[in-house]
């Protein structure tokens, strides 16, 4: 069935359900793949014995909030599923009232060439105007209606965009606080690699993360890992002669929240 405009009768204007993407997960999350370490063949002494007795650090499992995403959309498809109904009720009300109109205009026509050229002229009119009045004060509910759709419509759009924005959040809070040492070596490791000109760098992390990450750059001689209290669980800060970094986890993320907003 041809969908029209409900006001300017154009055939070009169609509503179509609205449908919104799955959020991903955001790259910071993924874990790189692992490279395979060269054995290197050190004396058998106390120390040495206790760190292969250590058992190898778990990846960060990504536990996605599905039942919210599955929900968020659940309620976009009934959304658009009410526009559309809307839509077409409003183009039936507009068909009836248009045949309405044309039968009254006729049957109006007909009792004025009974009744006299005068009078029926001056009936007509008034009918005519009656029905001129009902017509406009029709089209008038008709673009309140269509008003009220649009504003239901931007705001609907909004809060499912703050809404993946929060579960995102929750995200990456659970997998800060279960994996922040894993998460802050992996950015680490991504940063640093973009400064292979740089002579000195130092990594400045949290204290909770310190000796994991000192471990995994323990190989590198031009790079220093310090503590910093300033600094969230999983993130870092990178310093260098050639520039500085920023890899805060949640820094990142309110910059990514606050480009959505705009």
């Amino acid at each position: 069935m041809k969908q029209s405009n409900v006001v300017t009768n154009n055939d070009s204007h169609i509503v179509e359900p609205y449908r919104f993407k799955v959020l991903g997960t955001f790259p910071s999350q993924e874990e790189p793949p692992k490279q395979e370490e060269q054995p290197t063949q050190e004396p058998n002494t106390p120390e040495t014995q206790t760190n292969a007795e250590q058992p190898p650090v778990e990846p960060p499992k990504i536990a996605a909030e599905s039942s919210f995403i599955e929900e968020l959309l659940k309620k976009t498809d009934e959304l658009s599923d009410n526009i559309v109904k809307l839509q077409m009720q409003i183009e039936n009300q507009e068909n009836e009232f248009k045949t309405r109109l044309q039968e009254e205009v006729t049957r109006a026509r007909d009792e004025g060439q009974k009744d006299g050229e005068a009078l029926a002229k001056t009936k007509f009119d008034e009918q005519l105007k009656e029905i001129q009045n009902k017509y406009l004060n029709s089209l008038q509910k008709l673009d309140e209606e269509k008003l009220k759709l649009e504003n239901l419509y931007t705001k609907s759009e909004a809060e499912l965009a703050k809404t993946a924005v929060q579960i995102a959040k929750e995200v990456i809070n659970k997998e800060v606080k279960d994996n922040s040492s894993l998460i802050a070596s992996n950015i680490a490791k991504s940063l640093t690699s973009e400064l292979n000109d740089a002579s000195n760098i130092e990594i400045k992390t949290n204290p909770k993360d310190y000796e994991f990450i000192q471990e995994n750059f323990k190989e590198s001689s031009n790079i220093r890992i310090t503590k910093d209290d300033a600094i969230s669980p999983g993130g870092v800060i990178v310093l260098s002669d050639i520039g500085n970094v920023d890899g805060d986890v949640m820094a990142r993320f309110e910059k990514i929240k606050k480009i959505l907003s705009e």
